[in-house]
């Protein structure tokens, strides 16, 4: 069964059959009937608009109940402007996808503020407000009545470069439309910007501290799904020769959501499984048509319960997303920690100074001013609640300072967003390690070098330009990364699978490949056996020598004690102690804080 699933899943995933399947399709819509064509056009359409949803929703996790209005959209602008303005098919169909992408640009911008629930009801609004608009603007979009005479195929009217389509050049024309998106989602899923996106859906926080911009990815999954639905929706118009509001209410983006958890969010072979079982079954059950929406309830609860990873997790192997092409072409693995121009052993990186932080009436850390040279590991110490992590999440631009300076490399970053902190050279890591659990070792590294990539979605997709150097390069230094952790021998495993001392690790070695000029680790020896201490200390003895200033919260003192130049203990949010470990221990400030409080919470027992 296992070795079934992975073959269908590499065929289902491979360009060539996706070619193959298209042309297949080309060479035999003139021998089908007139109900097959327009059937098997009605399921290409529908895959369209199935890779929309999963798109935003299944990769980038925002959720949408209005993804009809954007195929709304651009179905009414692209038969208006054949109708009304006299524009040639071949422009109308791509400038109704457009608009399809500048609306889903504008609704990212208020959808981005708000998750969840609140999520949901907001684009089940804007879908509810472009269905009202287009009942009531009955001059344009033709009210109730809808658009009629649109040039079709069906009709006999739709020209084309000269050329009157019929369905059967029609279905050939939908084939290649879907056969070439398909090969771009599939390159744009295997490259930064589809991780990217999983990236998000997992933790936004954690991509954000890696350097990827989480809002403007949003903005990004809603701007090209709602292209691709927009895309479908043209089609679709042009298809059917009429448009009308019915076709695109609220029972429609069910329908399109629908689909897309049948054929199992964020795998792309599935979405072709739901959205063709869901163009078929409905013509099976039309007797049941009145309670289709029980149906469909019903369905999506037993998807929930049997199968939550839809079609997809029953038939194919969880997607990767590492085209082999570029990890053929990167070149050995290199240990390398990055390089900086601005790491001079012994100068001053990070300096803050003043820093308070306050929620509310609780001052979290106050008046504490300290600096950080490069080459250099320092050791934030104290009992729960003094204050560390909130110095951590402070400096990383996880909170704003309430007061106080931060200056990175002579710069000012306070209160400047963590992904612009991290792009500017300082790295965080987390209590409890926040990556990718469906992905492998080597994949939730690579999340790392976003920020030193430079090429885009379209680039991505098709594999031109960029992507051909930057892609091949950051593989190799991933792999050099995970040779450095001694991480290479799971390289290729899961990280859902494997022990949690190996996802702080991986966090760690995750952060590296943003080549950080300092790095915050955040109790990175929590829980981690003896063995997997020695490769992190041997890991911060090497940053330490490559010239990268590291700050380390831990519990953990021998550990501590083997690589820390110095330490500051805070209590109660303020310092109490600096210099070296050694003198901490007879330190009697120290002493009281740690000593002190048990000897009082043991009398009053």
């Amino acid at each position: 069964m296992t070795r079934i699933r992975f073959l269908l899943g590499a065929v289902l995933c491979d360009a060539r059959f996706v070619g193959l399947l298209a042309l297949a399709i080309v060479a035999a819509a003139p021998h089908l009937s007139e109900a097959t064509r327009q059937l098997i056009s009605f399921a290409v359409i529908n895959i369209l608009i199935a890779c929309s949803i999963n798109l935003l929703t299944g990769m980038a996790g925002q959720i949408s109940l209005g993804q009809a209005a954007f195929m709304g959209i651009a179905a009414y602008a692209s038969v208006l402007l054949v109708k009304v303005a006299g524009w040639p098919f071949a422009l109308s169909v791509p400038a109704g996808a457009l608009m399809a992408a500048a609306a889903g640009w504008i609704l990212s911008w208020p959808a981005g503020r708000v998750r969840e629930f609140y999520l949901a009801m907001m684009t089940l609004g804007f879908g509810m407000i472009f269905v009202e608009v287009v009942r009531e603007w009955d001059s344009v979009t033709g009210g109730v009545m809808g658009i009629t005479g649109i040039p079709s195929p069906q009709l006999r009217s739709l020209v084309v470069f000269g050329r009157t389509l019929d369905t059967a050049d029609y279905l050939r024309l939908l084939a290649v439309i879907a056969a070439a998106v398909l090969f771009w989602l599939s390159g744009l899923n295997r490259s930064r910007v589809g991780r990217a996106f999983f990236a998000v859906h997992e933790s936004e926080t954690a991509a954000d501290s890696i350097g990827i911009d989480s809002a403007m990815v949003k903005r990004q999954a809603y701007t090209l799904s709602a292209g691709l639905a927009g895309l479908a929706g043209a089609l679709y118009g042009h298809l059917v020769s009429y448009v009308g509001p019915e076709s695109f209410e609220l029972h429609r983006s069910i329908e399109i959501l629908v689909m897309s958890v049948i054929g199992g969010l964020g795998s792309l072979p599935g979405q072709v499984v739901g959205a063709v079982a869901l163009t078929w079954l409905p013509l099976q059950l039309e007797v049941f048509e009145d309670f289709k929406f029980i149906l469909y309830g019903a369905v999506l609860v037993a998807i929930f319960v049997v199968m939550p990873r839809g079609l997809a997790g029953l038939l194919f192997p969880p997607p990767r997303m590492i085209r082999p092409a570029w990890r053929q072409a990167a070149a050995p693995p290199t240990a390398t920690t990055g390089g900086s121009a601005r790491r001079v052993v012994g100068r001053t990186v990070l300096a803050w100074t003043g820093l308070r932080r306050s929620f509310g009436g609780l001052t979290a850390v106050a008046d504490f001013s300290c600096e950080l040279a490069a080459g250099e590991v320092l050791g934030l110490i104290g009992p729960n609640g003094s204050g560390k992590s909130t110095t951590i999440n402070v400096l990383s631009g996880l909170y704003p300072p309430s007061s106080g300076r931060i200056e990175l490399a002579g710069a000012d970053v306070s209160g400047l967003p963590p992904h612009v902190v991290a792009r500017r050279g300082m790295v965080r890591t987390f209590q409890d390690p926040r990556l990718v659990g469906r992905f492998t070792v080597l994949e939730n590294v690579l999340l790392g070098a976003h920020v030193h990539a430079r090429y885009g979605a379209l680039e991505a997709g098709f594999g031109i330009g960029r992507i051909r150097r930057d892609e091949p390069a950051a593989i190799a230094r991933a792999a050099g990364v995970l040779t450095a952790m001694g991480l290479d021998d799971v390289a290729d495993r899961v990280l859902e699978t494997l022990p949690y001392g190996y996802r702080r690790l991986v966090e760690v070695a995750r952060a590296l490949m943003v080549e950080p000029d300092v790095l915050l680790l955040d109790e990175p020896a929590a829980g981690l056996s003896e063995g997997e201490i020695g490769r992190l200390e041997r890991a911060v003895l090497d940053l330490r020598a490559a010239g990268v200033a590291v700050l380390i919260v831990d519990h953990h003192m021998d550990f501590l004690a083997r690589v820390v130049d110095r330490v500051v203990v805070l209590d109660g949010g303020r310092e109490i102690f600096r210099g070296a470990i050694g003198a901490m221990r007879d330190d009697p400030k120290v002493a009281e804080c740690y000593l002190g409080r048990m000897e009082t919470t043991d009398a009053r027992g």
